[in-house]
């Protein structure tokens, strides 16, 4: 799913990117915003894929993503490489021709596809990225790359993305365990983008990072797990994955349809609570796994 899109790497000095460490917390803006009264969540219509497995919120326009992802289990997934990411976008990117033209994101993958992309790793190891994609700007127009020295499977890294309406600026927050750094900070411009979708995914692509098929497991077996998820519309209604908006499961299947056209590869688990605070509350539904089925 992250290089559906042509990706050509734009050096960030190009495009007017700064990495800042000026005491910006992205949470903190996040948090700023003004509470509204929670509504029951409505489950959406589950999203066929061939290649991503998660959840996607739609319905209201969101300027606020954050979650504590797991580094996956990777034993058993030969020729795979999963990379797990929060993502604002306009207009839903799950599908195979796409959905929109502009997207933010942040994540983990293996250092194998971050290097094709230019990105200075050791093989064997996990790598932080965020980057921002505009279709007017012919490509991502903002990619940064941070080495998880040091991480293993099982271990959490929190990743943050806000949209600032009024500077016009995408703001990033990496926080690593704390035996492999201290947190990241990172903003761009933003480009005047409308973000109506937010996604927690992981996509499966080959070691170049193009999405390909996943094939058939021989067993069941839990691949990540997405803690702490939390959104914020641009309203300032916040939520977990579930919220005043439309949250849908998204299934990767052999055929991108739904079953009985297509077979399930992996899928979510139903959300759970962690009981973990994130954006300024303990909420419910805001964590859950994704397995190979």
């Amino acid at each position: 799913m992250r290089r559906r899109i042509t990706r050509t790497l734009i050096a960030a000095a190009a495009a007017g990117v700064t990495a800042s460490t000026l005491g910006f917390t992205a949470a903190g803006a996040a948090n700023a915003a003004v509470s509204s009264k929670a509504l029951p969540p409505t489950i959406g219509t589950t999203i066929g894929s061939t290649s991503s497995a998660g959840y996607e919120a739609s319905g209201r326009d969101f300027r606020y993503i954050t979650s504590t992802i797991r580094v996956p289990d990777t034993d058993f997934l030969t020729g795979l490489y999963p990379q797990e990411y929060i993502q604002l976008s306009n207009g839903s990117l799950t599908q195979p021709t796409g959905g929109g033209n502009a997207y933010t994101r942040a994540g983990i993958e293996p250092c194998v596809v971050a290097r094709s992309f230019g990105a200075t790793c050791a093989t064997g190891t996990w790598v932080a990225f965020v980057e921002a994609f505009n279709n007017s700007l012919n490509g991502p127009f903002f990619s940064h790359f941070f080495n998880l020295a040091g991480v293993n499977q099982g271990d959490g890294v929190n990743f943050s993305i806000y949209f600032d309406q009024a500077g016009n600026e995408l703001h990033y927050v990496i926080t690593p365990p704390s035996t492999s750094g201290t947190p990241q900070f990172y903003k761009t411009r933003a480009f005047g983008p409308l973000y109506d979708h937010a996604a927690a995914l992981d996509d499966f692509t080959n070691s170049t990072g193009t999405p390909i098929a996943l094939p058939p497991f021989i067993h069941s077996f839990r691949i990540n797990q997405f803690l702490q998820g939390a959104l914020t519309t641009y309203s300032g209604a916040r939520g977990s994955f579930v919220g005043p908006w439309t949250t849908s499961p998204v299934i990767a299947t052999s055929n991108g349809l739904l079953p009985p056209s297509g077979t399930t590869r992996v899928s979510p688990s139903p959300l759970w609570s962690d009981g973990l605070v994130a954006n300024g509350a303990i909420r419910s539904n805001d964590a859950f796994g994704v397995w190979a089925r």
